[in-house]
């Protein structure tokens, strides 16, 4: 990123290196870069992170308009598709054709990627907490589906665990093998700046534009989530979770603990604001116990996320995790 916060060639080249899940993306990425007309058009988009949105942008679009020759290229919205090394016209056509309704979205919405397989490492961690009953609190919820992390079914390379499920959520493991419970859920409250409700059909055309077009796994599993959400009760707030976190930890009842989780959200906080939630988290903990599950990918010397625990002020690594829950590597003896 330059100074000013715009996507320039290196940040988009170093994102490209991490899209090895979709060669579509790759090349779609890397013709920007080398663009000087879709880097101005990108540049425009001050959503965090900018290629994620404005691939997410046009992916929406080309659902509404599947019939432009762009579509073609997508897995998510044909059935022969078309070869990656004819994208380039098309693409830059599309994109400057539609330039300002791909800003207006990406500068209107939010990567609210509700990947419900990050539970494969944000559940584990939730059961290392001390607690047996808990409210489970989850900030930047999106739509909600990680509240639902309880009713999914676990394949931990062999090691099961959860009620029959439409979702079922492997991992490899290349670590510990999770330490797994029974605990009991009291209550689900999810924040988020923008609540995703999924039964608003725009709504869910966003979250299926957030997956990557070759992604057709990851697409089944988010509408089979979707289902199992709509079976639980879940209290989603729209809010700034500075502002509302603190209402919220008041109103339950006394003594009862609570377990906050994010995930993949405080790379959009300012790093003042971090220390603004961990502060006020501490001055809860002065009236009831909160332990926080956190999976982030903020380090700017480690791309990969890492998962840490704890019902303190300074959390302990857990250990880290593929994006999506394709592995995750624990180390207990951490803690």
């Amino acid at each position: 990123m330059t100074d000013s916060g715009r996507a320039d060639r290196d940040y988009l080249m170093t994102w490209r290196e991490y899209a090895h899940g979709s060669p579509l993306y790759r090349e779609l990425i890397a013709i920007t870069a080398d663009s000087p007309e879709l880097l101005d058009i990108i540049g425009r988009i001050h959503r965090q992170p900018p290629p994620n949105v404005f691939l997410a942008a046009i992916h929406y679009l080309l659902m509404k308009a599947p019939a432009v020759p762009l579509a073609g290229y997508y897995e998510s919205l044909v059935t022969q598709v078309q070869q990656v090394s004819g994208v380039s016209a098309p693409f830059r056509d599309f994109v400057v054709t539609n330039q300002d309704r791909i800003v207006e979205i990406a500068n209107t919405r939010y990567t609210q990627t509700n990947e419900c397989r990050r539970c494969v490492a944000l559940w584990p961690a939730v059961m290392a907490s001390p607690f047996e009953r808990f409210h489970l609190i989850d900030v930047g919820t999106s739509a909600g589906l990680n509240l639902a992390m309880d009713k999914y079914h676990y394949d931990f390379g062999g090691i099961e665990w959860g009620p029959q499920s439409p979702v079922i959520l492997d991992s490899e493991i290349r670590g510990d093998p999770p330490r797994l419970r029974e605990v009991r859920i009291l209550s689900r409250v999810g924040i988020d700046l923008n609540v995703v409700d999924v039964s608003d059909e725009d709504e869910r055309m966003w979250l299926d534009a957030l997956v990557w077009p070759e992604q057709t796994e990851r697409r089944a599993r988010l509408q089979s989530a979707i289902g199992v959400a709509a079976t639980i009760a879940s209290d989603l707030i729209e809010g700034d979770v500075l502002e509302v976190l603190g209402g919220i930890l008041d109103n339950l009842p006394a003594g009862d603990s609570v377990v906050i989780v994010n995930s993949f959200v405080l790379n959009q906080f300012a790093t003042e604001d971090r220390r603004h939630l961990v502060d006020l988290i501490g001055a809860a903990r002065e009236r009831r116990r909160i332990f926080r599950v956190s999976l982030e990918a903020t380090r700017t010397d480690d791309p990969l996320p890492y998962l840490e625990i704890g019902e303190g002020r300074d959390l302990v690594e857990l250990g880290t995790a593929h994006h999506h829950g394709d592995w995750i590597d624990l180390s207990y003896n951490r803690l």
